[in-house]
């Protein structure tokens, strides 16, 4: 997998489908390559990804859109935690 994310300039774990988490202060959190919404409310999101669940703790917390490659969760956020499946 090395030889073709280097040839591509993209990341590894981004070939093999890792769950990616980019934060914009603690307001805002884009996830990529995520499967599908486990749990949604105001105070929790728990998504699934290929390898790990993720967990957004906080509060307000609302799911702003929701495609095939990407989630975007407004609120204040708290605590993401990723957990091994």
């Amino acid at each position: 997998m090395g030889r073709i994310s280097e040839k591509l300039e993209l990341a590894p774990d981004i070939l093999d489908g890792a769950t990616v988490v980019n934060l914009y202060g603690k307001d805002m959190a884009l996830v990529e390559n995520y499967q599908s919404i486990i749990d949604y409310s105001p105070e929790q999101i728990k998504l699934q990804g290929k390898h790990v669940k993720l967990l957004i703790q906080g509060n307000h917390l609302k799911i702003d859109r929701f495609t095939l490659d990407d989630c975007k969760i407004y609120g204040d956020i708290c605590l993401v935690e990723y957990i091994q499946t």
